[in-house]
């Protein structure tokens, strides 16, 4: 509160001067225009957390706006009655400033005066962030939560303009040894671990040539992290297919034993990882996707998947399964409206996407059916001898509190088994019937073409459903309580083959970890150590990271805005290990920047293929 009012003392005098150089009525007006911008900020950054999940950047707002464009009517309407009191502060100033009579004032001593005094406070701010230890914070705003916690509306808007062209000064703490501890491997049986030894000979060889003082860094500190073991899991789906799906809003309240029996029984006869998250980005469905598919942090302060869509990236799942042999593909039944998929695929190593544009899709009012997406898309890839599928399906995407066709489609059906819901959770419900429908019929196909005990197939959410309270979202799930720690992120992972064991995985899990988990289940030669996530299966102890720098793992959750670790049920951290695990959070935030804005990849391809070690 100190900082924040330092900082308002500071920018208070500063448009006051502005304002006094002016003709009176000018000044006025520009004191006026000033007010309502800033109230209109406000009330826009808590709606945009409220309707997409997330404070946003103003660099970042671009993509954003795009995004809740074709929503403008529910996102306006939709507005919280508390967050409307924001512009009682300009309607007051207004009032008192335009009743007011001035006279101008040219005494110079009253304007050095004001100079003098919002020095002084600025002199105060940075005493106070420093004395707080927010500095990397207040320099770069990269958890914008956190920063607007910390130092306020006024001098956030400065710092995120301020940050849009400043060159950016990243640190990494490099770790006497691995900052990422081990668990025991799940037999229990140190002799029967198979560790996995990579020769970095080509590696070391490129940092002592390396010029470039930030792609020496990364390689500094992707070399000293840990290298995964290879475990009983590994191979276990060896030169199988796989079909990996990203769920538009795939949430717990889709799962119905009643009105989705294909979505549950996958679940039940699979694996349920039941402890898995779902970080949710300023870019939502795009950067969940990118994480899903690079397994790094996105910036905070752009959508990261059009900001770098030109990078080259063989670390993709996309280029891993397409070096292993593998015919790689990727659809999506809506246009490239929002996100730059098809050049960032095509520097991916996907062979073929195809979206709505490219095929002859019935257009309905609301998303399109994900059904439809499988009927014109499986003829692309069911005669090749491997193949990844990646699907982008849209058919449970918002909104829920107003007529869509396929948020209608299916309503007689929900009111005979769930006649009590209210009418947003039945809408959701009728969507996530058509995605049931969809995956009934992909199993159907695969089955007749022979294919489907040997494809895995990965489903995962890209975020909760979006534009729904949470109180809704706590009183439709009957498998967790959504209300306490960190569960509202939670959401469901299930991996599906007809032949596997059905089990609950337990363990904590995030989209980060997908990839990995998957280049180990098929058994490929992969470099553990240039993603962010790890493999499910491994001994490396598993962290959850969140946009604003929160996090999770097996022993409890970290949140930054109050700088406090709680604990789950019997567990504990030493203040050492919780501030090491804050450590790795940063660096890997920073690591992940400096891979994108040095396209990291295209200079170290060779990272991608690693060379093991007998």
């Amino acid at each position: 509160m100190i900082t924040i009012f330092c900082c308002t003392l500071t920018i208070c005098p500063i448009l006051a001067i502005i304002a006094s150089l002016m003709p009176v009525k000018a000044g006025k007006i520009f004191i006026s225009v000033i007010c309502w911008l800033f109230a209109a900020y406000g009330i826009a950054q808590l709606q945009f957390k409220n309707f997409m999940g997330n404070y946003i950047s103003i660099k970042a707002s671009f993509d954003g706006a795009g995004r809740i464009t074709e929503f403008v009517g529910q996102f306006i309407m939709s507005i919280k009655l508390e967050y409307w009191t924001l512009l009682l502060a300009p309607l007051l100033t207004e009032i008192y400033t335009w009743k007011r009579k001035y006279k101008k004032n040219d005494d110079l001593m009253i304007v050095l005066g004001a100079i003098v005094f919002a020095l002084y406070m600025h002199i105060m701010t940075i005493v106070s962030v420093t004395n707080n230890k927010q500095m990397d914070l207040y320099q770069y705003p990269q958890y914008i939560p956190k920063a607007l916690q910390e130092f306020g509306l006024s001098r956030f808007i400065y710092l995120d303009l301020k940050s849009i062209n400043q060159k950016e000064e990243l640190t990494i703490i490099m770790p006497v040894a691995s900052s990422t501890p081990t668990t025991t491997p799940a037999n229990n049986e140190e002799e029967l671990v198979v560790h996995r030894k990579i020769d970095d000979m080509e590696w070391k060889e490129a940092l002592n040539e390396e010029k470039i003082e930030s792609i020496r860094t990364v390689d500094q500190y992707l070399m000293q992290r840990q290298i995964s073991d290879f475990n009983d899991h590994t191979g276990m789906f060896e030169d199988m297919n796989v079909i990996y799906i990203m769920i538009e809003a795939f949430d717990y309240m889709a799962l119905d034993e009643e009105l989705t029996p294909t979505l549950v029984r996958m679940k039940n006869e699979g694996w349920d990882f039941s402890n898995h998250y779902t970080p949710k980005f300023s870019c939502a469905t795009g950067e969940s996707e990118f994480v899903s598919e690079m397994s790094l942090v996105p910036q905070s302060d752009v959508c990261t998947p059009n900001q770098y869509a030109t990078n080259d990236w063989p670390s993709s799942i996309f280029q891993m399964f397409k070096n292993n042999g593998y015919d790689t593909y990727a659809f999506h039944n809506w246009k490239d409206e929002f996100y730059e998929r098809r050049t960032i695929y095509a520097h991916s190593g996907c062979d073929v996407y195809l979206n709505y544009d490219d095929q002859n899709y019935h257009t309905l009012a609301g998303w399109q059916s994900d059904k439809e997406m499988m009927e014109l898309t499986i003829p692309e890839y069911i005669d090749s001898d491997r193949f990844l599928t990646v699907y982008i399906t849209s058919s449970t995407h918002f909104p829920y509190d107003s007529s869509s066709v396929l948020g209608d489609r299916y309503l007689e059906e929900i009111n005979k088994v769930h006649p009590e819901y209210p009418m947003n959770v039945k809408r959701y419900i009728s969507k996530a019937m058509e995605l049931d429908k969809a995956m009934e019929y992909l199993m159907d196909e695969l089955d007749k073409a022979g294919k489907l005990d040997n494809t895995l197939f990965v489903m995962f959410a890209d975020h909760h459903p979006l534009h729904t309270p949470l109180e809704t979202i706590e009183s439709y799930t009957f498998e967790l309580d959504r209300s306490v720690d960190m569960n509202e992120d939670r959401t469901p992972l299930i991996m599906y083959n007809t032949k596997m064991k059905p089990t609950k995985q337990t363990s904590v899990s995030s989209t980060y970890d997908i990839l990995p988990t998957v280049l180990n289940l098929v058994g490929f030669a992969y470099e553990p150590r240039i993603y962010v996530g790890r493999d499910y299966f491994s001994n490396v102890e598993p962290l959850v990271i969140f946009a604003n720098g929160d996090w999770v793992n097996n022993d409890g959750y970290y949140q930054i805005n109050a700088d406090q670790f709680t604990p789950f049920k019997d567990k504990e951290l030493s203040d050492e290990k919780i501030k090491g695990l804050n450590t790795e959070v940063q660096n890997l935030f920073n690591i992940s920047r400096m891979i994108y804005k040095e396209n990291y990849f295209s200079k170290r391809e060779f990272v991608t293929k690693p060379s093991y070690l007998d």
